[in-house]
């Protein structure tokens, strides 16, 4: 692949649980301006409960599945926004290969079927392309949407894109399978084998395609209640050209089963992360051991290891770890990957979830002002609101038609911390963050439900 740069630059949401509309922009959305990335891409969502943080995670891990080719889960026809039809999701994208520049815009809509099954009812990609010899960008235009026909291949507009082997008979039984597997079209090998070589479109499509699979991380609430319930932890590795997970099962045992091919970028990827967890969590280090080798039918031969930590030279079992000790872990990998390299997004459900906070606090403030990649986390905990810059939160609101703001009128000596805890009694923003709840109210129900149990029994 070439030398490829993407980073997330914008996300629009419609009617994706409780979100009926949200958009959110992140640092470096002015790039049309800057022509350069800006260290420190980070984003923080805060909000009270059920106020669409998680849905902006949950977005992305669409956007993963799509890019990926994994077809969308069923459930998530009981995610559309109760009363509409249709989900629409907009990723708007700054992409640099060698010596080209693009702004893109993903656009998918989402919904059920007859059958009440889930489908991809629509995807389209606009892009404006930066001339170096005119020294600006061009007007925004559409390269491809879907879904396909015979006016769509055939139209002067689309078919600069198309070879002369195109077969429409061919696309559309392709766009049939895709809709019926809940899988993109866009993203199909079927479509990019009618696609010309060395176009837009095709380094556009590529581009994507290898960002999901390699540089989009989601960690979720799945994630972190395996870890939780001691079944399961999900070591994240990245290495240049390679990702993946590793289950460790720690509900028995800290085996882990790696292909001997690449073992030893395990050992390597879990030295580095040794580097950071030294100076994040003193004396602790992880230690993979390799037990034995087991040969498989096709004749692959894979290694299985016990990965544990060690504190003091003696070592513990992984699952006797705390829960933000084994969070930090499990992260920790592509943390690293992030900071050093510019394409990488991690998008974390509930980051502040078991962590101490002032450790929380040190790290995120290092990575807001160095990271060369993207994080986008939802948290509780308000200290990281005091170390951060305010460019790097966001406000879920109480208002589903607009759930996503940026603080106004706050001045560089003002204490966001501070500013935020005032605002949920005040309310001196343009949207309502806090539905007001009172303690009189919440004792009252609390005696009520007692009153009912003891009646019941």
């Amino acid at each position: 692949m070439k030398n490829i740069i993407v980073r997330l630059l914008e996300i629009g949401i419609v009617n994706l649980k409780n979100v009926k509309n949200g958009k959110i922009s992140f640092l470096n959305s002015n790039i049309k301006e800057t022509l350069t990335l800006q260290l420190g891409d980070i984003l923080g969502i805060y909000g009270q409960n059920g106020s669409g943080k998680t849905t902006v995670i949950e977005a992305l891990s669409i956007l993963k599945s799509i890019l990926v080719r994994i077809p969308l889960d069923n459930e998530l026809k009981n995610l559309i926004t109760y009363g509409e039809k249709n989900i629409e999701l907009l990723f708007k994208f700054y992409i640099e290969i060698e010596n080209k520049k693009y702004i893109v815009e993903y656009k998918v809509i989402i919904g059920k079927t007859g059958d009440n099954t889930i489908e991809i009812l629509s995807e389209i990609i606009k892009y404006s392309i930066y001339t170096e010899q005119d020294k600006r960008w061009k007007n925004t235009q559409t390269l491809i949407e879907t879904p396909f026909n015979e006016n769509i291949i055939n139209s002067k507009k689309y078919n600069k894109n198309f070879s002369s082997e195109v077969d429409l008979l061919k696309i559309l039984i392709s766009q049939g399978i895709s809709q019926k597997l809940r899988v993109s079209s866009i993203f199909s090998q079927d479509i990019k084998n009618f696609l010309k070589e060395d176009t837009d479109l095709i380094y556009i499509i590529e581009a994507l395609e290898y960002y999901g699979n390699l540089n989009l991380f989601i960690v979720s609430n799945k994630d972190i209640g395996m870890i939780t319930l001691n079944l399961l932890l999900p070591l994240k590795i990245k290495k240049l050209n390679s990702c993946g997970d590793l289950p460790i099962q720690i509900d028995k045992n800290e085996s882990i089963i790696v292909n001997q091919i690449i073992y030893p970028s395990v050992e390597k990827a879990i030295n580095e992360i040794n580097i950071v967890l030294k100076r994040i969590i003193p004396d602790l280090q992880l230690k993979i051991e390799e037990q034995r080798k087991e040969t498989l039918p096709d004749g692959n031969i894979n290694i299985i290891a016990d990965l544990r930590s060690i504190r003091e030279g003696n070592p513990i079992s992984l699952r006797y770890e705390s829960e933000g000790i084994k969070r930090i872990i499990s992260i920790l990998g592509v943390l690293i990957a992030g900071y050093n390299q510019p394409s990488v997004c991690l998008a974390i459900d509930e980051l502040d979830s078991g962590i101490f906070e002032y450790l929380l606090g040190e790290i995120l403030e290092v990575l807001s002002s160095e990271i060369k990649g993207q994080l986008i986390f939802t948290s509780h905990n308000l200290r990281i609101l005091e170390k951060i810059d305010k460019k790097n939160i966001v406000f879920s609101t109480t208002n589903p038609e607009n759930r996503y703001i940026r603080f106004k009128y706050i001045k560089p000596n003002n204490n966001l911390r501070d500013m935020y805890l005032r605002e949920l009694i005040i309310q001196e923003q343009a949207e309502q963050l806090y539905k007001e709840t009172k303690q009189s109210d919440i004792k009252r129900a609390f005696y009520r439900a007692g009153v009912v149990k003891e009646k019941e029994s």
